[in-house]
């Protein structure tokens, strides 16, 4: 079998579908992830072949674009939002219509190539990223099924569609129709790595294939600091691997804020950045060690807690191995993780107006590496993740859509 991934515009997209790719190539099928140039090196990387389409233009289109700044301001929507899409007004309304035109713009810079790479490479099943239009697209103009994956949200954040499930956007329409394909033809369903205690309902009647999320942040080395066990308990502080543009000599002003709160306390403080940022940090507070590039998979088991930015990489990655979570989310997307986190009793989420405050953040993380609880919820969902199909096992899902057509996935589902 030939099994086409295919995502856009940040490594954290990409990690999520490295597992599933992975154990696709080790079950002996062919494996191809196609993406935007600057994201085949992280292919090559993860030992995976790539294939570069398109033209990069995501990150672009957000600063370019005024009526997607809402988007990235700080603040928070209604609780459960993309579940409930009813709850939002007209002005997040039309910013979710704003998000929908920038991934077809970032779809219609992907698919003449990426439908030419299907044609020529005749795969039997499309894989793609939840945002990455074009992946159903080249699936419809080959005739093949496509899967949706998603990335660890909640729920499956429809922004193809009006007001998240009505009629499809027009843009959205008419690349379909460029290559002849029928935009009906969507994917048959959507492989999910999230907990069920962390999911929510779909705002539209949805095929969902329940998948164990297994971590995967990168290649790197763990150094041996790591295993060993200090005085006190460990606590991580991240910003994720897609906010870690560190400007030279500066801080992002979550994390400086976070790890001044933390040193005055009877914690181990571990700062973990992304490949080439810890030459460029600036203002760090005395006593916080360092961690560049060692694997989250390996570094939070031994953390008493994590405080996070809520990206779906290091939330999940923190379920997965039972650690504690503090979630301190800016921007409306990453707020629902800490959510259901927090609602699961795994960790905290300060109300927004409170993130700001150093006392906060000092207090929650005291809790959370003093208060059982917290630690006994988070084992609870690491086993709830566990006893999830393994990647290995929605392989065989993938040949037998592959394979059957609509009458597998009805079975499946």
């Amino acid at each position: 079998m030939r099994v086409l991934f295919t995502t856009w515009a940040e490594p954290a997209h990409l990690y999520s579908l490295i597992p599933l790719a992975w154990a696709a190539r080790t079950a002996g099928h062919e494996v191809r992830i196609a993406a935007p140039p600057s994201i085949v090196p992280a292919v090559s990387r993860a030992g995976l072949v790539g294939v570069a389409v398109g033209r990069d233009v995501a990150v672009q289109q957000i600063k370019q674009r005024a009526d997607l700044a809402p988007w990235r301001e700080p603040g928070r929507w209604p609780r459960h939002w993309a579940a409930h899409p009813e709850s939002l007004d007209d002005g997040q309304r039309a910013v979710l219509a704003a998000l929908g035109d920038k991934q077809v713009a970032v779809a219609e810079a992907m698919a003449d190539d990426l439908v030419a790479f299907a044609r020529f490479w005749r795969p039997d099943v499309v894989v793609h990223d939840n945002l990455t239009f074009a992946g159903p697209v080249a699936a419809a103009a080959t005739g093949v099924p496509a899967l949706g994956h998603t990335w660890g949200s909640a729920t499956v954040m429809r922004v193809e569609l009006t007001g998240l499930r009505g009629a499809p956007l027009d843009s959205y329409t008419r690349l379909f129709e460029r290559f002849g394909a029928d935009p009906q033809a969507g994917p048959v369903g959507w492989l999910d790595p999230s907990p069920p205690s962390m999911r929510l309902p779909d705002p539209l009647p949805t095929r969902r294939f329940a998948m164990r999320y297994a971590p995967f942040n990168g290649p790197g080395l763990v150094p041996g600091w790591v295993h060993v066990k200090g005085r006190s308990p460990r606590v991580c502080v991240t910003s994720g691997i897609s906010s870690t543009k560190v400007r030279p000599g500066e801080l992002p002003e979550m994390v400086g804020r976070t790890l001044r709160a933390l040193v005055a306390r009877d914690v181990e403080v571990v700062l973990a950045v992304g490949p080439g940022q810890a030459a460029n940090l600036g203002g760090l507070p005395s006593g916080v060690r360092v961690a560049e590039s060692v694997p989250m998979n390996a570094l939070l088991p031994t953390c008493a807690a994590v405080v996070h930015h809520g990206g779906s990489g290091t939330g999940l990655t923190a379920a997965a191995v039972g650690t504690p979570q503090l979630v301190l989310p800016r921007i409306p997307v990453t707020a629902e993780i800490g959510e259901r986190v927090a609602d699961f009793g795994a960790g905290l989420i300060p109300d927004f107006a409170d993130q700001d405050d150093p006392e906060v953040i000092g207090a929650c993380v005291d809790r959370l590496v003093t208060e059982p609880a917290f630690a006994g919820a988070a084992a609870a969902l690491r086993a709830e993740i566990a006893a999830q199909p393994s990647p290995a096992a929605t392989v065989d899902l993938l040949e037998r859509i592959a394979l059957g057509g609509p009458e597998a996935v009805r079975e499946a589902a």
